[in-house]
């Protein structure tokens, strides 16, 4: 087994033990032996860099490796890390618009979507959040968390009987769940017949 194959097993070892700081350092000495530039490995390190505080050195990763990502799988993944990243530091417009361009390489991926309509809520934009939760709907995702997402985006536009309509629907496909039990209570007194 060669340096690298052994650096690459321990940075393994260390990402499934939640060890972020351990996975940096052995990520820079993967870096610097290779030969060539490995986007997929440097995306995850730029992962590791977002969930352990650093922003700005995530942010130059990120930089680096921008004109290589030249596959829709390392695209789609650049994508979402720097929408991650501008999430992290609360730039929620340009975290939407990079969770946005993420799903346009992988049209499979409704949570894209998801975290876009997050996204726009946290802008106060409550109608466009729904109406991407909408779309996300349409694609592969969680649907309980996305009718549980929708109910509460419309229940903020004050939109009850539909929010309850929703939060009804995740209790079809997850009847154990508190959280919509909760909202239907909330919202039965709202509700004029």
């Amino acid at each position: 087994m060669s340096e690298i194959e052994e650096l690459y097993e321990v940075l393994e070892e260390a990402r499934e033990a939640d060890q972020v700081a351990s996975a940096c350092v052995i990520y820079e000495e993967i870096l610097t032996q290779e030969d060539i530039e490995n986007v997929m490995s440097t995306l995850l390190y730029a992962i590791d860099l977002i969930d352990f505080g650093n922003f700005a050195q995530a942010e130059a990763t990120l930089l680096r490796v921008t004109d290589l990502c030249d596959e829709a799988e390392s695209r789609e993944l650049h994508l979402f890390t720097l929408a991650t990243l501008k999430e992290k530091k609360g730039e929620f417009r340009d975290a939407e618009k990079y969770y946005r361009l993420a799903h346009e390489q992988n049209t499979t991926r409704g949570e894209l979507l998801l975290l876009a309509a997050n996204m726009a809520f946290h802008q106060g934009e409550a109608p466009k959040a729904e109406y991407l939760v909408r779309e996300g709907l349409k694609y592969q995702c969680a649907q309980d968390e996305a009718y549980s997402s929708l109910g509460f985006y419309l229940a903020s536009q004050r939109r009850f009987s539909e929010a309850k309509m929703a939060f009804q629907e995740v209790l079809r496909i997850s009847p154990e769940n508190e959280y919509a039990t909760e909202w239907i209570d909330d919202l039965n007194p709202l509700l004029t017949d």
